[in-house]
């Protein structure tokens, strides 16, 4: 089986995929070779993969924001006798939780993005005060996204290990 995750910032695409564990509204999908042809959005922002390397079972957790994803059997090449089962994942932020991971650099990262927040915050309110009435700006905006997300992605590491 094939993967495929794709943000703006980041790729990743794996071979030898086992399983596909993807978290939905209505419960867990379980996505093994040959699965039906299958797309959705990823309800609670996390999906695990198991990859089958060098005689051992790999996995690895991703947190991601904001994600939809594609089972098809026709796989990249849509020769007859090459359909491999690929799995496509598109999100607007995706962070992996493993054992390669630092959590000490997401607690920073979420610290950083947490200050701009709070600098920004404040911006906005000393330009209200000044009578300008700007509320939200497309920077506030993203900069609450980005903090969310990462404030996600410190819980879900903490008691991932």
């Amino acid at each position: 089986m094939f993967f495929l995750l794709a943000t703006p910032q980041y790729n990743n695409s794996q071979s030898n995929i086992t399983k596909v564990k993807v978290h939905l509204r209505n419960g867990i999908a379980e996505i093994f070779d040959q699965h039906q042809d299958l797309m959705g959005k990823v309800e609670n922002n996390l999906i695990e993969i198991e990859s089958f390397s060098e005689n051992k079972i790999e996995k690895s957790v991703f947190v991601l924001q904001d994600a939809v994803f594609i089972v098809s059997n026709q796989g990249l090449n849509t020769t007859p006798e090459n359909k491999e089962t690929t799995v496509y994942i598109y999100a607007k932020n995706a962070k992996e939780i493993s054992g390669n991971t630092s959590f000490d650099a997401y607690v920073a990262e979420y610290e950083k993005k947490n200050g701009e927040l709070a600098v920004e915050t404040e911006k906005i309110a000393q330009e209200n005060a000044a009578g300008k009435g700007q509320t939200l700006t497309p920077k506030l905006f993203l900069l609450t996204e980005e903090v969310e997300f990462l404030k996600k992605v410190v819980s879900i590491s903490k008691n991932w290990k």
